[in-house]
């Protein structure tokens, strides 16, 4: 699934860290949110049972062997797997509820069948040594019995968590191939950011006599825990709803978040084979990055909008976290949006996200329509008065020596226009009148869509779950 670095061999050592005391194996739901998985850390190979760790290499050599994700050749023996797997920190991630090590051995003696309750692994290491060995890599491996069910999503969110923990500061993937799509997308999804490209670095064997471009993958680790980062609290939600406890190992804190979420979302369906789905307000919760990604492809393509429209397009019925990341994504992917861009900007035409006058200072041999008029910044929306003011048979209430000259915006100076003339007050008097059909409408001063996402961000700022009353969470 991801990428190796180094030699099996030379395992640098990491930062210094208080392991594995500060770390309990971490309960997670998978995709089809009924079955219960556990993250199990392992401090030494020593506490791995040995059919666990023999299936375990097996399925990381078979992986090698496709010559199609990792960049080794040769696979590792039996004898030198569980040094280079659990020398610094490994984990194995098995189906049901473990609340220890120590219990995986109870298991084995019971005759556990390893090829049904073992979905993964991964494992956390320097990427450099000495001075740099707070930068760190991992190895991640799903299994046959685990593919399709979320399994690396929930890997990649406790590697992020556990990292920092660990005394990393940041995170790197030295080598991922281009042509590994599940892998791109999962760490495009997490937060990683593509530093570096390696043309024509990997030889893989589904494309022989070709070669294909490695990413180098980056990110910075923080104990803050980032809400972005994990997806799996929206599972939390879920499964606290469902079935009326909390999750295995939530603390206080946690639990009354839950209490408080209770309130504000609410579970539909999952009744006739109807989709069980997770609804904050009247909006659906989509926390799977796959159906993230479809969704935001699929309302793209209808009008091929810009980033800003499509993502206000697509909060009026969804909700994730980062919708606009991952709408810059699927435009990125556009084949006609590509097309688009490459060709020569076409005067007359506006961008999709910016105002006329941006659009008019970026076109070569126009003038800004605030150029000269330096002593009286305008907003750019009292410029429309241009035109709309026009449609308006102007009445002129003073009479003698002291009325004002007939309306003309062509005067040379516009700073005398809006100052003297009576537009100016009418203009006020239509901005502050909320009754006035022109206000919204004709003037365009809010943004009915904008103002509802602006409304629904303040609300849900204020509460990690939905309720002010128990602190500033953030858990939307």
């Amino acid at each position: 699934m991801s990428q190796v670095h180094g030699d099996s061999e030379l395992v640098p050592s990491g930062p210094d860290l208080d392991y594995p005391l500060a770390l309990a194996p971490r309960q997670v739901t998978l995709r089809d949110r009924v079955t219960v998985a556990t993250l199990v850390p392992f401090a030494s190979a020593e506490e791995v049972p040995r059919a666990l760790m023999k299936y375990l290499s097996d399925q990381f050599n078979k992986e090698i062997e496709k010559g199609d994700t990792y960049a080794m050749t040769e696979p590792i023996p039996l004898a030198q797997f569980g040094r280079y797997w659990f020398s610094n920190f490994g984990v194995v991630m098995l189906t049901g509820d473990i609340e220890s090590a120590e219990q995986t051995h109870a298991m084995d003696r019971a005759g556990a069948n390893w090829t049904k309750i073992c979905l993964g692994g991964f494992h956390i290491r320097p990427n450099y040594p000495g001075r740099s060995s707070h930068v760190c890599n991992g190895t991640f491996i799903v299994t046959d019995a685990a593919r399709n069910k979320g399994v690396g999503r929930l890997m990649g969110e406790s590697y992020l968590e556990w990292a920092p923990r660990l005394g990393y500061t940041y995170a790197v993937f030295n080598l991922v191939y281009e042509s590994n799509v599940a892998s791109c997308r999962l760490w495009d999804s997490l937060g990683f950011k593509r530093i570096g490209r390696v043309p024509g670095g990997g030889s893989i064997k589904s494309q022989p006599g070709e070669f294909v471009d490695a990413i180098i993958y980056g990110r910075g680790l923080s104990l803050d825990g980032e809400d972005s980062v994990s997806q799996d609290r929206f599972e939390k939600i879920r499964y606290y709803l469902k079935h009326g406890k909390y999750p295995r190992g939530a603390d206080r804190a946690e639990k009354s978040r839950l209490r408080s979420a209770a309130t504000h979302y609410k579970l539909l369906g999952g009744e006739d084979g109807e989709p069980e789905r997770l609804m904050l307000k009247d909006k659906e919760v989509v926390s799977d990055p796959q159906q993230q990604y479809d969704i935001a492809q699929d309302v793209h393509l209808k009008q091929h909008a810009g980033i800003n429209k499509t993502t206000a397009a697509i909060a009026i019925k969804y909700h994730w976290v980062r919708i606009k990341e991952t709408v810059n994504r699927v435009i990125r992917d556009c084949p006609q949006c590509k097309e688009t861009l490459k060709s020569p900007p076409i005067p007359g035409t506006k961008d999709d996200d910016k105002s006329p006058s941006e659009t008019m200072s970026a076109m070569p041999g126009t003038v800004h329509p605030m150029a000269g008029f330096a002593p009286m910044p305008l907003d750019p929306q009292i410029m429309q008065l241009q035109q709309q003011l026009r449609r308006y048979q102007q009445q002129n209430p003073m009479a003698g020596q002291f009325a004002p000259g007939p309306h003309n915006l062509g005067m040379s100076s516009f700073d005398d226009a809006m100052r003297y003339h009576t537009a100016s007050n009418a203009y006020q008097m239509m901005v502050d009148d909320g009754s006035d059909p022109f206000r919204q409408d004709v003037l365009g001063l809010v943004n009915p869509p904008a103002h509802e996402l602006q409304h629904d961000a303040e609300l849900l700022a204020k509460f990690e779950y939905g309720s002010p009353s128990d602190g500033n969470y953030d858990f939307t």
